[in-house]
């Protein structure tokens, strides 16, 4: 260094040294007040450390509390920079710099258009300088990450700077890789981040950290230089927010999802994950013929692998070896499935990525990772917390810290069930992941204590659907049904029929109510296959019976019903004798055998009074059945009461079901009597009613009998588009299930006689798609509205 250099560096070292004992602070406590180090403050006050940056000098003039012609002084003290050689100005290409191995894929980017405008509006039109990009492993981060280099490199004139951090083990290493990648001398001294801080300086600089989430400790480091460097913009991808103050979290969700039932190429292409697939696909062979089977399979794999990108690119590699369908079959193999040769080793199989991931959880945050793979469709934080208490896993005290550590590492999803429930999740590939590592005696203790929890929730919610709450029973279940079935199928597969036969007897209604009979069959046979006790082989018998005829399947239902009477009888249990002696009924019905119907739906009456509370709801039931006969023998009056009194039960418990069944045949009565204002009144309250509880097998009964009454105000068009809806429900139910609604179908088929010759069978056949086309919201504002 030249003379008369070396006196400069030495005015400022003494300026600085002279205005702080002035101060009467130590260098300590200067460097607490100028947001530096205390090896710092040493080093520019021995002269060691030279030419110190505008805003590092303007932090210490304000930390000094000089006057403005100290500070212009101890400004004009500092060594003038080298100029450097005139260069013309890079191009963005030449700006985005990789010198620490970030691994960018060459492949397409697909559905992140609104990722990169947003975030880019967050650093330029925000002014956010350090933005953390959140997500699971394989959600694609680094990948957005790149591209975003790309998309700011105009932004940053002093150029685009890409550091991978994961190759390192050591937080305290984060500074000195900085450093480095920004080309900075003399880095791996004790000044390291002064070092940094005065090399960034002023420049306006992108500096892009990858895989950041176990290194978080060094978080603070990368919030202070952020500070300390005006023009610096820091873009970090994390498993974890960095929670450090100025921080904005970006969170990178899961590719969209494809339809689940394309046709074509172009339609699995309209989502995301789907053309990301699609292109994988063939790149592997690039004339690939997919038939209709291969394109559904294919979206479906999408969906189980949850749109996440890299196990999306893993699944497909094994596309050389197996069609779609065999790889749907056999999905796990993208646990141990080795991907292209350039991914970073910690991405080669999808269970390298979550192995990463795991291994950054603590001890007992492992645990509770392991225990939520015993959920399935994710669960509410009692659930989790019932569950981890009664295994005596984890501290139920602990979980909701727990759980929350778990988010933050993008374990875990937050979402909103329909319940309107905040529920814990997994993504699917990281649910399996959970599941294989729950293991022997854990996790049958895990096992045991879902289906204890589940059970309980199970029939404290089947009281609610007889009752003025059972919608919102009826989206807690259907929030919990995951779960409730995985239940089920757990307690037979080691021998435990009977929770599993209380489960299946809890959830009948429900099954009944959302259209899933064959789902709730099938619980109920397997239940019967197993050695059961009379009483819950009855139950489970009922369960059969009830699912059976809400199929269709009209025989076997009689059969079950009839050997669910006789376990009742030999039990003498008035609960079972009074709901099989029903069922009997309206097998008996079914089949025009009046007395037989007679008989069995007044023995259902008695039972259902001497069963107490367990009979309110079948006996509001049994007399509209009884009313339903009446009807069919042309007893009007006495029908019409039979049914009131059924309706009048119902009515006072707020059971919208029994209610609107009762509405049903009261429409049907007023129909009979030409009473259409009286039959509309019904119907209409029936239509509401059945959007209530989502009734579609019931609300297609309605909309087929308000096109009657509408064939008679002469509304022929609205007839076409009533009867098109109901075709359209009673097709996606895929049964009638109401069998014991007994209309006169005559004038179902005069009605759409009269609208076709009125209409034209061109106009008539519009109005019929126009029905088919409506979603059920819509079906049902066009029936309450006669004006549409």
């Amino acid at each position: 260094m030249p003379d008369g250099a070396q006196e400069t560096d030495q005015q400022f070292a003494a300026l600085l040294r002279r205005l702080r004992e002035r101060a009467g602070l130590s260098q300590q406590e200067l460097a607490d007040r100028a947001g530096l180090t205390p090896h710092a403050i040493s080093a520019l006050e021995r002269g060691t450390r030279t030419r110190p940056y505008p805003h590092t000098v303007r932090s210490l003039a304000e930390a000094l509390e000089v006057s403005p012609t100290e500070r212009d002084a101890l400004i004009a003290a500092v060594p003038r920079r080298q100029s450097e050689p005139t260069t013309s100005r890079p191009t963005v290409a030449d700006r985005v710099q990789r010198p620490s191995g970030l691994v960018v894929p060459p492949t397409l980017l697909y559905g992140r258009e609104n990722d990169l405008v947003e975030v880019a509006a967050l650093v330029r039109d925000d002014g956010s300088r350090l933005v953390t990009l959140t997500g699971p492993g394989g959600v694609g981060k680094t990948r957005l990450a790149a591209a975003l280099s790309e998309t700011l490199a105009a932004d940053f004139p002093d150029g685009v700077v890409q550091v991978s951090l994961a190759p390192l083990a050591d937080a305290s290493d984060v500074v000195a890789t900085i450093g480095r990648a920004l080309g900075v001398v003399g880095i791996d001294g004790p000044d390291a981040f002064d070092v940094t801080v005065d090399h960034v300086g002023g420049s306006r600089l992108l500096l892009v950290l990858d895989n950041f989430e176990h290194l978080l400790s060094a978080a603070p480091h990368v919030a202070r230089l952020t500070s300390l460097c005006p023009s610096l913009t820091v873009l970090v991808s994390s498993r974890s927010p960095l929670r450090v103050r100025g921080e904005r979290e970006y969170a990178v969700e899961p590719l969209g999802l494809p339809r689940t039932n394309p046709t074509t190429p172009e339609q699995l292409a309209e989502a995301p994950a789907g053309a990301l697939l699609l292109d994988r696909a063939r790149a592997l062979t690039p004339r690939l013929e997919l038939s209709p089977g291969e394109l559904s399979a294919l979206a479906v794999l999408c969906h189980r692998l949850s749109g996440l990108p890299l196990a999306i690119e893993l699944a497909s590699a094994q596309l050389r070896l197996l069609t779609p369908e065999m790889l749907l079959e056999r999905l796990d193999v993208i646990g141990a499935a080795a991907g292209d040769r350039d991914l970073p080793e910690r991405q080669r199989t999808m269970r390298a990525t979550l192995d990463w991931s795991y291994r950054l959880l603590g001890a007992e945050q492992q645990e509770l990772f392991r225990i939520l793979g015993v959920f399935r469709g994710g669960a509410a934080l009692r659930d989790v917390e019932d569950v981890a208490a009664r295994a005596g896993l984890v501290d139920a005290g602990s979980v909701l810290s727990l759980l929350g550590d778990l988010v933050e590492q993008s374990l875990v999803v937050v979402r909103v069930g329909v319940d309107g429930q905040a529920r814990y999740d997994m993504l699917e590939p990281v649910a399996q992941y959970a599941r294989g590592l729950l293991l022997g005696e854990e996790a049958a203790r895990a096992s045991r204590a879902h289906a204890a929890v589940f059970v309980e929730q199970a029939e404290q919610a089947a009281i609610g659907y007889e009752n003025a709450d059972q919608v919102t029973w009826l989206a807690s279940t259907e929030a919990q049904e995951p779960n409730l079935l995985v239940a089920i199928d757990r307690s037979l597969d080691v021998g435990d029929a009977s929770t599993a036969v209380r489960i299946t007897w809890a959830l009948w209604l429900y099954w009944w109510l959302r259209g899933k009979a064959n789902v709730g069959r099938r619980r109920a046979e397997l239940c019967l296959a197993h050695d059961l006790p009379p009483r819950l082989a009855s139950r489970a018998r009922l369960a059969a019976a009830t699912m059976s005829y809400a199929a269709g399947d009209l025989e076997a239902s009689a059969e079950h019903w009839a050997e669910a009477l006789r376990l009742g009888r030999l039990e003498d249990d008035a609960e079972v004798i009074s709901k099989a002696g029903a069922g009997v009924g309206l097998a008996a019905l079914a089949s025009d055998d009046i007395p037989t119907a007679v008989t069995r739906f007044r023995e259902a009456l008695e039972e259902g009074v001497r069963a107490e509370e367990a009979g309110v709801w079948l006996r509001s039931l049994a007399h509209v059945w009884l009313g339903t006969v009446q009807l069919l023998q042309g007893q009007h009056d006495s029908a019409v009461a039979e049914i009131e009194r059924g309706h009048a039960l119902a009515r006072a418990r707020g059971d919208r079901l029994s209610t609107y069944i009762a509405l049903y045949n009261l429409s049907q009565a007023a129909i009979t009597t030409g009473d259409h204002a009286a039959a509309r009144r019904h119907l209409l309250e029936g239509i509401e009613l059945s959007e209530q509880t989502r009734d579609m097998a019931n609300l297609a009964y309605f909309l087929e009998a308000l096109a009657v009454v509408e064939s008679a105000q002469q509304l022929e068009r609205r007839v076409g588009i009533l009867l098109g809806a109901a075709a359209t429900l009673r097709e996606s139910v895929g049964s009638n299930v109401y069998s014991y609604y007994r209309p006169d179908e005559s004038l179902r088929d005069e009605a759409e006689r009269r609208a076709r010759s009125v209409l034209g069978a061109v106009e008539y056949d519009e109005a019929v798609e126009c029905g088919s086309r409506m979603d059920v919201p819509l079906m049902i504002r066009f029936a309450l509205d006669s004006t549409a």
